[in-house]
Order: structure tokens, then C-alpha cells, then sequence
């Protein structure tokens, strides 16, 4: 018979496994993440990898041949940078799930309004309310109905 700081610590032990295995298939994920972005025009495609290198670039058609050269470069710029964007946001998104509650990528407003401005009454509020929750969603808070 198992006393009640051994399971505690087998369930510990269970959760840090299972953290470990979600970290490992993240870290999987990151490796394989491109972000690709077309410009509008269609005349560039940008192909980053997952540390936002330029893997590919490619000039479409024959509209970037009448462009200035400081309008082609611009609209190359443009491109690799919304392709590096999009890396970005599936990055975020492979490392969501693993982040504490109180430091996801969610917690309260992440841009200002539209004036410019930062709603510090609501970030506020989200911190207050993070700082209740636990700081990590673990299979022992899942199976006692925590952190939902």
C-alpha cells in the first residue's frame, strides 16, 4: 500500500513525463515550421525556415521587371517579412499548450487599441486573475477538474 506523498509523487513523476513528451514533440514541430508569404501582386514568394532564414525566394511573371529597384527591393523586404511573421505565429503556436497559464501567449491584450494606447486596466485584471490560476495545466489538475 502506497502512502499519499508517494502517489503525489508518482503523479508528479507521470505529469513531468508527459510534460517532457509534449516538449519533445514541440521541439519536433519548431524544426519543421516555414512560413511562406506571397506579396499581393504575386510577383515574389518569400519561403523562411524555422529560425526566419530566407530558404527560397522566387520573382514571378515578368511585373517586377517594370518596378524601380527600390520599389522591387521594398516589395521583397515586405514579403520575407510577412513570411517570417507567419513563422512566427506557428511557432507560437506549437509553444502554446506548453507555457505556464500566467505567461500564455493570451494573457490579457498583446497589442494596443486601436488609438495606440494599452488598456493597463485590463491587463491588469487578466494578471490579477492569472495569479489564481495554476501555473501549469498538469494531468493531476485534468483529472481533478482544475485549471478549467
Amino acid at each position: 500500500m502506497s502512502t499519499p506523498l508517494q502517489q503525489q509523487l508518482e503523479a508528479a513523476l507521470s505529469d513531468l513525463r508527459a510534460q517532457r513528451t509534449r516538449i519533445q514533440e514541440a521541439s519536433e514541430q519548431l524544426a519543421k515550421t516555414t512560413g511562406t508569404a506571397i506579396s499581393k501582386d504575386w510577383s515574389v514568394e518569400a519561403v523562411v525556415d524555422s529560425n526566419g532564414k530566407l530558404a527560397s525566394l522566387k520573382l514571378t511573371g515578368t511585373g517586377y521587371r517594370k518596378l524601380a529597384p527600390a520599389e522591387l527591393a521594398a516589395r521583397i523586404v515586405d514579403t520575407v517579412q510577412a513570411a517570417q511573421d507567419a513563422a512566427a505565429r506557428q511557432a507560437a503556436g506549437a509553444l502554446t499548450g506548453l507555457m505556464p497559464f500566467a505567461l500564455n501567449f493570451g494573457l490579457g491584450p498583446t497589442t494596443p487599441g486601436a488609438d495606440g494606447t494599452w488598456d493597463i486596466d485590463a491587463m491588469f485584471e487578466a494578471a490579477a486573475r492569472a495569479v489564481q490560476e495554476p501555473l501549469f495545466d498538469t494531468a493531476a489538475d485534468r483529472r481533478n477538474g482544475a485549471g478549467s
